[in-house]
This record gives structure tokens, sequence and C-alpha cells, in this order.
């Protein structure tokens, strides 16, 4: 097994001490008895009746100020993930610079605490003047997670010690009714006296539905647009990216129609199951953090091939165009949200007023939809799908934060015979993750999870705290503390007690255990194919197939950085070919055998060919009737004085560069799938005719100016259809990108370093740009860095070849391409070695800096060799 496992014998001593220290820890601990109806108080009024304000204010207890203690915000800090492999227990304390960082900060005046015998009309009436304000009350703190891992979704159920926030005590208008209710009927219930365990699942509740009948949950609903006031971000995404990043509830994905604000929408489609759409966000997201890693640790190489077929230009996840366009029409604003980072340590320390830290993303039982049956109180899946079920919880919760939501990235334990039930083999090629550790046996993984509870434990109570909740709002400095569930089969009845207690134990550590099977002790969801489920409150939960699930694990072992780099294993010469164990490609001549990997089929990378010759290509239209056409930067249509020409439709301008890249042709099926997927079959066609006929109409009209009305002119096919396919014509165009392509493939034929200069120098004349650069087209992923790797290959071998001849164009070359990908660490070191070259010490720093940035900004570690070249370079006077 790749991932790290632990003997039953390792751990055999470590679990009957956990066990002792567990029950020592919990001892003193607030209780989880089954919650009683808290009856309703001799003020309170009755259902459907109003008290007057000034009888709720002589009724309503007085209040102290609040406590000087608040939160302040997520940890933004580096953290060790939890490894599990047979760690010790211990405590982690922070050094002494930050003793003075982890003074509490006082809270605003615009918050209360709750106290025993609260209810909401009690706190709306002594803090608002007006009990029949609590509507307000209600809606402003729904939703939102309290210390005690609970949230405010039932008016009538408040706990002892919650913070709610409050709305202005004067306001111009009359509040606005409750969303979910059209009376003021009061809650009635008063705050518990202790947090309660979680309520049995009502039995009875249908699932919730949407007007076309689509069964919802809270946890796949997301705002139709960001709030206002900016500071959101993903969790996934963005991440995550998670949904709304105001709201640590389950992210809310928006229907397509926008019709308000509070509408709700099924979930996103794939090949092996379904999910939510603030997974399939921060699925996105982890893609497109993969590239940028590729990106990141990519080394130009001298071309020797006319073909660029690294190992690692495959497009990371199968179903990414699915996600995506699901996404993008059910809360396109989740695409295009960046993360929200938060001050620095020097801001926040040296500020007066100290600034509000982003809140923390959802959980991974949030985002697999079972957010309202906290896995922290222990959850059965059963069923015919419950292993599905729990193949997309153990995704979800690896999918969850990233590096500036640290609390929010979820671990994993999990026995190697669950895991070997839930991917079959392909569990033995797994990549080793650190945020998912594989214990040998239950038992085994059962004393990990000891161990951390009492490690958590005294973390908790070295800040004199009630829970991990309460450590992560009031101390900015700690260590991250993310949330970490068990997931395994339901053990024999004699594990029962001991489990029951570990999880009992750790709820307040933001510890949970998901089982496959029933769990007597807690709540079970039977899982249907589909997701819906029984015995539950209408959930609907994600679900995915062993091979879905194996191919986002593997997805997310390179986004996290668990994984070797897959270009470098390649030497330059050897760069060009296909690895063994490469998936074949399709060629440009077939259609990808697997409908459900579009992009496996990098049409670009291979060598440029031509079409068939056709009645209409030969030799009917003159070079100089060639119309100019560019797909590099911003893609147009050129006229005769070089500017791009108007009338072209946005569908006919994706077309072009998708004909563009697929420069040998595409099949009709093809084009209609990546460019009109949700449309039907014969509206598609329609439109795919129309934007053919736009295109033609737009290049004929260049090519051919000054034809006849009587039509006597030859007429010529720009885009010509050869049987079901369609390609662009390359004796009418001329396309900067196919120059590129063209002069790359000589570079690797050329017999001498000038002649390859030459072509080199071509290309870079006919290039302006990345692959439509500023499009969001959804195939165009794998496309668009086939293109941005040659290019920067072609500027880094024209400033190799000239570096010692003419350094100064040669660093112009590298800052080239160092612009195209800015995450290119080998591309700046080039740089640095050539502005030393050139003595220009303020230019070393200056690409470091940027350097530096850039990775940061991206959540990756600079180089500890790139530091050390800088610092070598900078020492020598900033000479070679």
């Amino acid at each position: 097994m790749a991932a790290a496992l632990v003997g039953t014998a390792a751990v055999a001593g470590i679990a009957d001490t956990a066990a002792a220290a567990v029950s020592t820890a919990g001892d003193g601990a607030a209780g989880d008895a089954p919650r009683e109806s808290a009856p309703r108080g001799e003020d309170a009024p009755p259902p459907g009746q109003s008290r007057s304000p000034a009888a709720a204010d002589a009724a309503a207890p007085r209040r102290n100020d609040l406590d000087t203690q608040s939160a302040v915000g997520a940890v933004r800090v580096g953290y060790t993930p939890f490894a599990g492999a047979a760690r010790a227990a211990h405590s982690n304390h922070l050094p002494p610079a930050h003793a003075n960082a982890l003074t509490p900060i006082a809270v605003n005046r615009d918050r209360v605490t709750v106290r025993r015998g609260d209810t909401l009309w009690d706190i709306a009436g002594s803090e608002l003047g007006d009990p029949r304000r609590w509507p307000e009350v209600f809606d402003l703190n729904k939703g939102k997670r309290q210390a005690n891992g609970y949230a405010l979704h039932d008016p009538d159920e408040i706990h002892i010690g919650w913070i709610l926030g409050l709305p202005a005590r004067h306001r111009a208008a009359p509040p606005a009714p409750p969303r979910e209710s059209t009376n003021l009927t009061p809650p009635t219930r008063r705050a518990d006296v202790t947090p309660p365990t979680p309520a049995t699942p009502d039995l009875t509740s249908p699932p919730a539905q949407s007007d076309d009948g689509v069964v919802v949950t809270p946890s796949a609903t997301v705002p139709a647009s960001p709030a206002p006031g900016g500071g959101q971000a993903a969790s996934a995404v963005t991440p995550i990216p998670s949904a709304d990043r105001t709201n640590k509830a389950t992210p809310q994905p928006a229907v397509s129609d926008g019709t308000s604000p509070t509408s709700t929408l099924g979930w996103v489609q794939i090949a092996g199951g379904a999910m939510s759409v603030g997974l399939a966000a921060a699925l996105v997201y982890a893609a497109a953090t993969v590239w940028r890693r590729r990106r990141h640790h990519y080394r130009p190489a001298p071309i020797t091939s006319p073909n660029v077929r690294d190992a690692d230009l495959s497009g990371p996840l199968a179903t990414l165009t699915w996600l995506r366009r699901g996404v993008r029409r059910a809360a396109p604003h989740l695409l295009d949200r960046k993360t929200e980072r938060g001050p620095t340590v020097r801001e926040y320390v040296t500020a007066q007023v100290k600034p509000a830290l982003p809140p923390q993303g959802p959980t991974g039982g949030e985002l697999a939809g079972v957010g309202a049956l906290p896995v922290t109180a222990g959850l059965g899946l059963d069923g015919p799908a419950a292993r599905d079920a729990a193949r997309a919880l153990l995704v979800a919760t690896l999918t969850t934060g990233n590096a500036d939501d640290p609390h929010a990235q979820g671990h994993v334990i999990t026995p190697a015979a669950t895991l070997a039930s839930l991917l079959g083999v392909s569990a033995i090629a797994l990549p080793p993750m650190q945020r998912l550790t594989i214990a040998a046996t239950f038992p085994a993984a059962l004393a990990l999870l000891e161990e951390e509870i009492i490690r958590r434990t005294r973390i908790v109570a070295e800040h004199e705290a009630n829970s991990v909740f309460a450590v992560r709002e009031q101390w900015t400095f700690g260590e991250p503390l993310p949330q970490l569930l068990l997931i395994a089969d339901a053990p024999d009845p004699s594990w029962h007690p001991r489990l029951s207690t570990a999880i009992h134990l750790g709820k307040n550590v933001d510890i949970g255990a998901v089982l496959i099977g029933t769990w007597p002790d807690g709540a079970t969801l039977t899982v249907a194919a589909d997701g819906t489920t029984h015995r539950g409150n209408g959930e609907r939960v994600a679900v995915l197939d062993t091979a879905a699930t194996t191919d986002i694990l593997t997805m997310l072992a390179e986004a996290h950085g668990d994984t070797e780099r897959p270009a470098e294993a390649l030497s330059p010469e050897d760069a060009h070919l296909e690895p063994a164990t490469a998936t074949p490609r399709p060629t440009d001549n077939t259609a990808s055998a697997d409908p459900d990997a579009p992009e496996s089929e990098p049409t670009i990378a291979d060598a440029p060919t031509q079409p068939a010759t056709t009645l209409a290509d030969r030799g009917d239209s003159p070079a100089a009737n060639r119309v100019r056409a560019r797909a590099l930067g911003e893609p147009a249509i050129l006229g005769r004085d070089g500017r791009p020409v108007r009338g072209l439709r946005a569908k006919s301008v994706e077309l072009f560069v998708y004909l563009v890249v697929h420069r040998a042709g595409a099949n009709l099926d093809d084009i209609m799938e990546a460019l009109w997927p949700d449309v039907t079959v014969s509206r598609a066609g329609d439109r795919l005719s129309t934007c053919v006929a736009n295109l033609r109409t737009t290049i004929r009209s260049i090519a051919q100016p000054d034809t006849d009305q009587a039509g006597n002119t030859t007429k010529i096919e720009p885009v010509i259809n050869t049987g079901g396919r369609y390609h662009l014509n390359p004796s009418l165009l001329q396309v900067d990108w196919w120059t590129v392509q063209d002069e790359y493939a000589r570079v690797a034929a050329a017999a001498d370093n000038d002649a390859r200069l030459n072509h080199l120098r071509a290309a870079i004349a006919a290039a302006s740009g990345g692959l439509a650069d500023g499009s969001g087209y959804e195939w165009i992923d794998t496309d668009r860095e086939h293109v941005r790797r040659r290019l920067l290959t072609i500027y880094a071998q024209a400033a190799d070849l000239q570096v010692d001849n003419d350094p100064s164009n040669a660093l112009a070359l590298y800052d080239t391409a160092y612009s195209l990908d800015p995450l290119s660490e080998d591309l700046a070191r080039r740089a640095m070695r050539t502005a030393a070259r050139l003595g220009d010490a303020a230019g070393v720093r200056e690409r470091l800096t940027a350097l530096r940035r850039e990775l940061d900004d991206n959540g990756m570690d600079i180089d500890p060799d790139t530091e050390e070249l800088a610092t070598t370079l900078l020492s020598e006077g900033a000479k070679p």
C-alpha cells in the first residue's frame, strides 16, 4: 500500500492508553444527553400571537456586556497535515513570538450571547426594542456555525453560549417577514441548558422539491449571485472552493433562470455519479491548481520533434468539462471568484482595529450533502448506494479548503480493507496523500482517531476554550485544526461502545465518523442509486463510482502537491515521446473512443497536416487573397487593413478557434458537443449551420470584396464540409497559430543553430499571446496548455541561442516567455542568470520578488535552489 499503514500490534498499547486518556479527558465535558423539548416560558406568547414590546422588555432578563473574547477569524499559517502513521499524541505550543498575538480582541457591540431561557423573541425585544423583529435576528444568523459546531436553522432552537449578530437597532422601514414563513409566529423554545446531540432524523419529512420536480437539499444550493460587498472566494473552490464564503453553512448553488436568490437546483451529473454544485466547483478549482503546478515545474527543452507529447499534457480529470459546464449553468459566479486571502501577519499585528479574516469554507459533509446530519455525531450509510455515498464523502472531505483556508482542509483516516472495498484494485496504485491516512486495520484506525482526540482536547484545554470551534474563532495564530473523519465499515458490535465514546468526545474537537452500514448509536441514511435517501430529512447525497473516485483522488493528490512531477522524468531528447503507460490518443481522423473524456484528444499537439484537397481548394484562390486570422491573443478575422472585422457572432468566433486547433478537421457531432452540449440535436445542428454560414460570409467578404452581383466570380469555400467533418481551408486562411506550428516543425528539422534561430524568429513574429486570451470556452483548457507550452519552448530556445552573443535580447525573450507563464520557475531562473550576466543586480531582485509573489498567490513554495541561485548571483556582484 502506497500510503501510511499502521499494524495492529504497533497500536495495541496505544489503543488502551488512548481509551483511558479519552475517558479522563471527557470528565466535566458538556453533556450530550438526548434533547428534551424545553417548556415554553411563562412570558412567551403562544404561537400566532405577539407580545407587546413593553411586556417583552419587562420580562427579558438583563444582560451584562458581552464577553471580551471574540471571534477573530480562521488561522492563515502553515500546517503539517495529520499524517497518522503511529504518531504519538502531543500538544503543539505556539512559539513565544506569538504570545502577544494571543490577546483576546474585544467584540463589536452588535452581537449578543445567548443565555439560559432566551428565545429570539426575547432577544429582539431586549436588544432591538421590538420583539416582532425576531425574524431579522433569525435571517442574519441563519446557517452560521457556532462554537459548538451547530448552526441556527430553526428559530425555535438556540443554544446557550451562541453569539448572535444583531441588526441595527433603528431602521427606516418595517422588518420584512421571514423568508420561510408568511406570519410572525414567535419562536417559543428557549435556549437549552446544554448543547444537545443531534436529534433523531425526521422519518416522515419528504424531500424538498423545486418547481421542476428536482429533489434539492440545503447542501446543494448557493445564492444566485454573490452577496454585495465582495470579499468572497472559492474553496474548490475556490477553493473551494466554498460556494459562499460569507456563510459557513452548506454552499448553495443558484438556478440557471435566476428567478430568486433562494431558488435551488438539482446536482451536477457526470459519468460515474452526481454531486452538488459546490463540490463540482471545488473540483474545477482543484483541476486548475493541477495545471498551475504543472506550469510551475515545466522546464523548456530544445525542440527535437514537431510534436509535443509531454506526459503531463493530458487533462487532469476526464469529467472536467462536464463539471465546469454544470457549474456554469447553475452558479457561474463560482467559476470567477478568487480566493480571499485576508490580511498578512504584519497587517494584522500592526492594525489598531483588527481586520476581519475570511470565514472558513464548508466541510466535506456539507459539500457531499449530509450537512444537516453532522458526521461528528456518527453517520451510518446503508442501502444500494452506501459505498457510492462513502466514496463521495471521501472525495468531498479531501477537496475542501486551500492554502488560505487551512481549517477547512479536511483529513480522513480509513482502514485498508475499507479503502480496497471502495476503490478495488485501484487502491494499490493510489498516490500517497498527506490528508488521507490508511491504517492496516479498523482497531489501528480507531487508535489513531483517539490519539488525535486526545491531542486536540489538550489544545482546547490549554486555550481555556470549550471546543475546537471556539479555538479557531478566538486564537488567530493557533494551529489549524481541520475536520478529521473516520470512514470505515461498521464494526462488530463489540467495538460499538469504544467507537461511540470516541465519536462522543470527538464532537467538540471536530472529529467524527462515517460508517458503511447501520450505526445504531447515531443517524443512518439509506442511500438509493441516485443519491436520494430514506430515514433522513430528505437529504440527497453525492454518489460516485469506483472509476470516477479513483480519477478524482489521483487528480487531488497532484493538486495538493503529493505526487511526483510527471514532466521532469523525461529527458529533453525524450520529452516528445509518449510514455509507455499513457492512454492511447485517438488520431485526428477518429473521434475519441471514450465519450466521457473529450479532453483526451489534444489534436493541436500533432504534427501539422493538410486536409485532403477538394475542388474548392485547387488553385482558385491566389496567395494574395489569403485572409489573415488570429487565434492567439484575442481571436479575430482580420481585414485587409489588419484590423478585426465586425459582424462575427460570438459562437462563430468560438467555432473558428475550435477549427484552428483541430487543424485536420473535426466531426460535426464533436463540434456540437463542445459548443452546444445542452441544446437539442436539431437545434444544435441549426446553430452550427448558422455559425458556419456567418464565418464563410465574413471570410468571403474579405477574400472577394469585388464579387459582382450576378455571382459570376468563382465561389470559394473558407469552411469545408468533407462528409460529416468541417475544416478551415488552408489555401484561403493564414492563421497565426498554424504559422507557429509550421515554424516549430522546421526548427526540429533544421541542420544548424542559425537555421533554427531564423525559424524561431518567424514563429515569435507570428505569436501575439496565448490561445484565445480572455475566453472561457468549456473545451479549451488542454488545448490552451499545449499552446502555452509550445510558445514557452520557442521563446526559451531562441533566448538560449542568443544568450552568449546578445544577452540583452535574450533577457527580453526570457521576460516575454515569463509573462506568458509567471509560474515558471525555470524561466525566472534563466532570466535572473541573464540579468546577472548584464550586471543588473536590481533585475535579479525584481525577478526573484515577482516569482515569490506569484507562487505565494497560488499557494506554492519557491524552490530553495532558486533562492540559493539568487543569493549567489547577488553575492558575486550580479556577474556570471
